[in-house]
């Protein structure tokens, strides 16, 4: 009988290790972000985060993203759609909030690592591409002073016009004041409130409204998105170099 115990503990436990045996996660030497940033060489762009996943072989977890790049060439803005590309883990978690966010831009010259709100940097706030105006408020202000506040309006004839008419966002320029503020200190900037919610990226109920999708499919892998920090560089560095993913174009200018 005790021997009988003894076997079944053993097997147990065996069988118990197998299930739990750390997979291989997937790498890659160069970053599909950097790869569009040396492709790019002279345009001024953003890098959109469109999407992202995480996905498991037999032997391997694999962690993607799918980006969209505005890219502004003369007086045109052309929005281009690039197919799923494999990132490191380490850069899948560092952007894991970024959802709908640029993590990645150049204007002016200058370029931009630090995530931040689409055209927060560049366009917004930019007489050249609008104005703001005074409008009054609604029942969703969050702001108890006065009746109106200042709301972002591009111009019609600024190559972010259908842009900004597509994504049907209204832009408060005490928004924009905190977004500065961030941004000058190094942080990205999230629109977070009192209520400790959020107004941009992947915790805020615009995404979650727009890209359900997206969170219909992490609700299906949540140990996996809870448990991003917690892997080790050990398995990451037995992946053999040579398996790089790189991303192909796509989309059509608009």
């Amino acid at each position: 009988m005790i021997n009988k115990i003894i076997c079944a503990t053993v097997i147990s436990l065996l069988l118990f290790s197998c299930d739990n045996t750390e997979k291989e996660v997937k790498t890659i030497t160069v970053e599909p972000s950097q790869a569009i940033l040396k492709n790019i060489p002279s345009n001024d762009f953003s890098l959109v985060l469109d999407d992202m996943t995480i996905e498991e072989t037999e032997n391997q977890i694999i962690h993607k993203h799918k980006y969209k790049v505005l890219e502004l060439k003369k007086d045109s803005l052309y929005s281009t759609d690039k197919d799923w590309a494999v990132v490191n883990q380490t850069f899948f978690s560092n952007h894991k909030n970024d959802l709908g966010m640029e993590i990645l831009s150049r204007h002016n010259g200058k370029v931009s690592t630090l995530a931040q709100p689409v055209g927060f940097g560049w366009a917004i706030g930019n007489t050249a591409h609008g104005e703001w105006e005074e409008t009054k408020k609604d029942s969703t202000s969050t702001s108890n002073s006065g009746t109106t506040h200042r709301r972002w309006r591009t111009h019609s004839t600024s190559p972010f016009f259908w842009l900004w008419l597509g994504s049907r966002r209204s832009i408060f320029r005490s928004d924009y004041t905190n977004y500065r503020t961030y941004n000058t200190s190094g942080r990205s900037y999230y629109g977070q409130n009192s209520n400790n919610t959020y107004g941009y990226g992947t915790r805020s109920s615009y995404q979650k409204k727009t890209r359900s999708s997206f969170f219909t499919r992490q609700s299906k892998n949540t140990s996996r998105w809870n448990n991003l920090e917690k892997r080790t560089s050990r398995s990451s560095s037995r992946y053999k170099s040579g398996s790089s993913t790189r991303s192909r174009s796509g989309g059509t200018g608009k």
